[in-house]
């Protein structure tokens, strides 16, 4: 897990945690799960929503940390200034991801689905459980401890670092949803052309923040 803290947002947004698995075999309980806490009621509604906290990005649709930092950074900044378009800071980051502003698409693209064997979890909250301004180094630690320890027993799958996202990005599908068939590629390497086309789906996602 990669573990950022960002200050300049507010104690309930300045957290950010990221956790890649591979060869996920649970993906259709975690979605029925999932669809089943937005719905549930009481105490036991709060019980499955907490459980559930985080946001489920397919991570073949992401082809690098810079990718879904973006991402998230987009969503960090709609959720400080209460300008959400979606229910949750986590699903905003999947709406950010998507080129245009349709949110049951960018679910559809970048949400878990049945089939999905290679999952990013996104955590966004404070930098420790209780969300004290006091907290010290060893309770930032213990609390992000307690995350991957969370997230290890949630997915079946094998957790792996985020330099393996770019082995697993489809890219014939990125570039459909993108539209980067027409970018000029040089066509001296694959890595030049790949680095190209993902500087071009970021500076999308950055021009869509600001339209």
């Amino acid at each position: 897990m990669e573990s950022y803290i960002l200050p300049n947002f507010p104690p309930e947004y300045s957290s950010i945690h990221l956790c890649l698995f591979q060869n996920v075999t649970n993906s259709a309980s975690l979605r029925t799960r999932l669809v089943q806490a937005a719905t549930m009621e009481g105490a036991e509604g709060d019980e499955a929503r907490d459980a559930m906290d985080f946001g489920f990005v397919e991570a073949s649709m992401v082809v690098s940390r810079e990718h879904i930092l973006t991402a998230v950074y987009q969503a960090l900044q709609a959720a400080s200034s209460s300008n959400l378009r979606t229910k949750t800071v986590h699903s905003e980051v999947l709406l950010a991801l998507h080129p245009s502003n349709n949110i049951a698409d960018a679910i559809k693209r970048f949400g878990i689905s049945p089939s999905t064997t290679s999952l990013l979890l996104v955590r966004i909250g404070s930098p420790t459980k209780s969300g004290s301004a006091s907290a010290t180094q060893e309770d930032v630690e213990a609390y992000q401890q307690t995350l991957v320890d969370e997230m290890a027993e949630l997915v079946e799958g094998d957790m792996v670092s985020l330099h393996e996202l770019s082995s697993m990005s489809d890219w014939k599908a990125i570039k459909k949803l993108y539209k980067l068939h027409d970018v000029a590629l040089p066509g001296t390497s694959e890595t030049e052309d790949r680095r190209i086309l993902e500087a071009t789906m970021l500076n999308t996602l950055a021009i869509k923040s600001v339209a």
